[in-house]
């Protein structure tokens, strides 16, 4: 039983036993001591009480209502991220036109998605597979001779650019678990 509740159970039997508001809270300071009410909560509980309150537990509290979190904008933003789940929160925010956070909770809570980063997985090889490519290795220069000699080389060097993704312009949302070829996804906090 939650200490504000108790308190309440007790302002209600001062009530009925016709023991003042100030004498209540009196009561309560010597028995919870620092955890007690505020004299005007006190008050405010045995006004309650005289008016017909019945419960002493919490009443039930609705909240903050949400307003960008409907069906509309999670059908939407699903429908963003399948089309290209490369978006970042920042983009579907842009898009749809609700909040950072919000778009958050949609992909965590609702849809269920993670941002997840590429990652390579190197091949780890057993030692049959290391001695097959070391005989292969060996053996190549034995049996490819003949053909050295037909090899023509050259002064020019050819040098393309390429830029490769950091891991945060390759990352995705995936829902978890999810591995795609011989690239592994795993999971970042938001």
């Amino acid at each position: 039983m939650s200490n504000f509740v108790e308190q309440r159970s007790a302002i209600e039997f001062c009530l009925r036993n016709d023991i003042s508001a100030a004498e209540t809270h009196r009561m309560l300071q010597k028995a919870f001591g620092e955890e007690t009410m505020s004299q005007k909560n006190v008050y405010k509980c045995y006004k309650d009480f005289k008016e017909g309150r019945e419960r002493v537990e919490d009443l039930e509290c609705s909240g903050r209502p949400s307003t960008s979190i409907d069906d509309r904008h999670i059908d939407k933003i699903k429908e963003l991220v399948l089309a290209n789940c490369r978006l970042t929160i920042r983009d579907l925010v842009d898009m749809v036109g609700i909040s950072f956070g919000s778009v958050q909770a949609i992909l965590k809570d609702h849809l269920g998605l993670r941002r997840l980063k590429s990652r390579l997985v190197l091949k780890i090889l057993n030692f049959f597979e290391k001695e097959r490519r070391v005989k292969t290795c060996e053996a190549m220069p034995s049996d490819y001779q003949d053909v050295y000699k037909q090899i023509i080389t050259g002064d020019e060097t050819w040098v393309y650019a390429y830029d490769p993704e950091t891991t945060d312009q390759s990352s995705e949302y995936r829902e978890k678990g999810v591995y795609r070829g011989s690239v592994c996804f795993y999971d970042v906090l938001f």
